[in-house]
Parts: C-alpha cells; sequence; structure tokens
C-alpha cells in the first residue's frame, strides 16, 4: 500500500507500505490533547507523555510521526540523532492514536514502529535498546537475566502439581518471571483457588512485545514462531496472561494483520483465545462463583495500562474486580479508561530514557495522590514496576499494588 508510489523513497520499506495512510493525516492537532464532547465529558487535556515533556511539535502525537515519515519518505530529512530521539521517546501509548479522527488512526502505531524499524537501518537505535536486543536474542528477555531461571518465581510444590494438559497456559511474561514475581505468585494462586483449569509453560519465551514496539520484527517472528507452538504443547485452547504487554502481543499481534497487528509479517496461523487474568476472574464472580473472606478496607484508584486499555480496549473487568471487593471503595483518576495518562514506560523508553520515564510516572502518581487513594493498583507488571519506582523516588506515602495482589488479601481459598 504505497510501496510504489513514484514520489517516495524505496529503500524506506517499512514505510513506504504505509504511505497511503501517512498521507491522511490533516495536521488537526487533535492528537495533542484528550478530549471529549458531550454533557459528561468536556475537557482537554495533554495526553502525550512525550509532547508533554519535550514541547515541541516534532514530539508531539501522530501528527508529529506522519510529518517525519513523510520527511524521510520524499527525501527531505535523514535518520539523525535529533530524528532518533523524537522517534525513540515515544511511549507508544496510544493515546494520540484513540484522539485520531482521520483515516490514519489505525495505522498510527504501526507507523510509529516502522520509523523505528527503519532506524536500525542507519544505526540509530538508543544504546540500551541495542544491549537488551543483543540478549533477547539469547537469552529470551530483555532483563539480562538467564533463560534458565524464567521459573525460580514459581515454588517446586506448585510446580509439581500443575497438569501436563490443560485448558489454558499462563503466559507469565518477562517482567513478572524476572522482576514483578510477587504477580505470578497471585495469579497462580488466585488460578489454583478458583479451580481454573491452567498450567505453566516449562519453555516460554518473551512474548516479543518489546521488539515489536521497537521495530524489531524480523527478530519477534521467532519468538512467535515458538510461543505460537506452547498451546499444542499443553493440549490448552488459549492462553491467559497477567501483563498487558504480553496480551495485546499474543492478540493483536499475532492474530491481526496490516494496519493494526503483525500477522502479515509473522507468516504464522494463531487464532487462539487470549484472556487478560481479570477477564477470567470477572466472568467468574458475574457466576457468582468467586467467595470471598473478610475486607479489603482502602480506598483504591485504578490506572489503565495502554496496552490493555486503550490499545485493546479492555476496561471494565479489572474495575469489576476491584468493585467486587469487600471493603473497597474505588475512585476513578481525571484521566480514566481511554482518557489515561500513560506510566512513562512504554516504546523501550524505560531502557533508553530513564529519567524521562519516571518523570512521566510521577506526573501519573501525583494524578493518583489528588484522589485521596491509599492505594494505586494496575494490570501490568511493567506499569506496576515504572509506578512503584516513582512513588519511591517521590517519597510518596502511597502504595503500588497489583490487582492480584489485592484480590489474593481477602479471596477465600
Amino acid at each position: 500500500m504505497g510501496a510504489e508510489h513514484p514520489l517516495v523513497r524505496k529503500d524506506y520499506e517499512k514505510l513506504a507500505e504505509l504511505y497511503n495512510y501517512i498521507s491522511m493525516c490533516t495536521h488537526c492537532s487533535n492528537c495533542k490533547y484528550l478530549y471529549e464532547y458531550g454533557a459528561k465529558e468536556n475537557f482537554a487535556a495533554i495526553g502525550c507523555p512525550q509532547g508533554d515533556k519535550f514541547k515541541l511539535d516534532s514530539y508531539f502525537g501522530s501528527r508529529a510521526k506522519s510529518s517525519l515519515a513523510r520527511g524521510l519518505l520524499k527525501d527531505k530529512l535523514q535518520f539523525t540523532d535529533s530524528v532518533m530521539h523524537a522517534v525513540f521517546t515515544c511511549t507508544t501509548c496510544g493515546a494520540c492514536q484513540q484522539m485520531c479522527e482521520t483515516d490514519f488512526k489505525p495505522a498510527i502505531m504501526r507507523t510509529i514502529e516502522a520509523l523505528r524499524a527503519e532506524a536500525w537501518r542507519f544505526g540509530k537505535v538508543p544504546e540500551a535498546i541495542k544491549r537488551w536486543s543483543n540478549h533477547i536474542k539469547v537469552e529470551r528477555n530483555p532483563y539480562m537475566e538467564k533463560h534458565s531461571d524464567r521459573l525460580n518465581w514459581l515454588p517446586n510444590s506448585v510446580k509439581e502439581s500443575l497438569p501436563k494438559k490443560a485448558t489454558y497456559v499462563y503466559f507469565v511474561g518477562c517482567t513478572a518471571s524476572y522482576r514483578q514475581k510477587q504477580i505470578a505468585l497471585a495469579t497462580v494462586n488466585i488460578f489454583k483457588a478458583l479451580g481454573v483449569d491452567f498450567t505453566v509453560a516449562q519453555d516460554e519465551w518473551c512474548c516479543g512485545s518489546p521488539l515489536f514496539r521497537t521495530g524489531q520484527w524480523e527478530l519477534a517472528k521467532e519468538f512467535a514462531e515458538h510461543n505460537a507452538t506452547l498451546l499444542d504443547r499443553y493440549g490448552a485452547e488459549g492462553f491467559i496472561t497477567s501483563c498487558a504487554g504480553c496480551y495485546k502481543a499474543l492478540k493483536k499481534d499475532y492474530q491481526e494483520g496490516l494496519p493494526e497487528g503483525y500477522k502479515d509479517k509473522l507468516g504464522i496461523n494463531f487464532e487462539a483465545k487470549v484472556l487478560h487474568s481479570t477477564q477470567v476472574i470477572a466472568e467468574m464472580i458475574r457466576k457468582g462463583e468467586v467467595e470471598f473472606k473478610g475486607k479489603f478496607e482502602k480506598v483504591v484508584t485504578y490506572h489503565d495500562p495502554c496496552h490493555l486499555g486503550r490499545h485493546c480496549e479492555v476496561y471494565e473487568d479489572p474495575r469489576e474486580v476491584l468493585k467486587a471487593i469487600p471493603g473497597l471503595k474505588f475512585v476513578e483518576m481525571p484521566r480514566n479508561r481511554k482518557f489515561s495518562f500513560c506510566c512513562g514506560a512504554g516504546g523501550g523508553v524505560r531502557a533508553a530514557f530513564p529519567e524521562y520515564s519516571l518523570e512521566t510516572a510521577a506526573k501519573r502518581v501525583a494524578e493518583a495522590e489528588e484522589t485521596g487513594a491509599e492505594i494505586l493498583t494496575s494490570t501490568c507488571p511493567f506499569c506496576y514496576r515504572n509506578l512503584s519506582d516513582a512513588i519511591t523516588l517521590a517519597g510518596s506515602k502511597m502504595k503500588m499494588m497489583d490487582v492480584t495482589e489485592i484480590l489474593s488479601e481477602v479471596l477465600k481459598k
């Protein structure tokens, strides 16, 4: 689509195939702000973390990315360090895509990631991303950890009790496996308590989300091919994940093609069911299959992860779970659901630009504090990591908890 256009450079192959979409950006600037028209919602607030930080038009929303793409395709720009900075400081949060009202909308995220794919050809990639990219090729995770240590979070007693065949494979993800291990443990304990028929794969690889987000599509293909075979090994019909990034990768990147997913690049036939843990739990609550013990008497506010919320439109299930917990008082931040402000960790930003990433997270923590909440919760280990670090750096009294951690405290075993 657009690759044969006579006025664009053919060597930018990944951008050129999106040219017709990119040309549909009208530069209206709607992508700069979160807005809604109507009686209940009528506000305009900055939605783009990148624009909010750097202020310049070349950093602000999807119109900036379409301008960069056009400039490169028409040989008006080259991949300089400044272009690299504008391309890689985007968190790929999708706020600009949510607000877009043109036909460019469905291809915005793919365009951002195509810009990054082209950057690799010129070596214009942040050094931190290059480092974990070299590691992930060998150890199948971006955390500089050993693949052989991936299941160290799982107690042997639990590991030995897991079935060799199950309806679902719990896809743990790299962050919960190597960093936020308490989320993986809480999820397993909840599934066992609720009688979910699941197992954990002995040879899970990174879902590929960090690779898709940073333009490493060819490498992501190898990971998708491997993970797509896991279900057959365990006789399973689908994956359950407690990570928003894994959810998007497995559900959209593996299963949808141009312009929103990567099925057209992966060459795999993967059409399995993919569920987030909160979807499974919310459905069981609706059926009356969840019993509680005691109360969780805290004021709680919820942060929508970009990959689960805006990218996949899973908004209500996590809220249903929280609202069902006895004693819990639920409050919303002003920017919630499709208007949620990014935690600042995604798109390779946490690794490449940690100070800016944490500064963005601090803005979200401050917004959470203003609600009067004692607990800030989310359903993504990566959001957990960035927001909890920002809470610590700010000396905030707020506590970060995953929804699974809250639920495991009051769930009747």
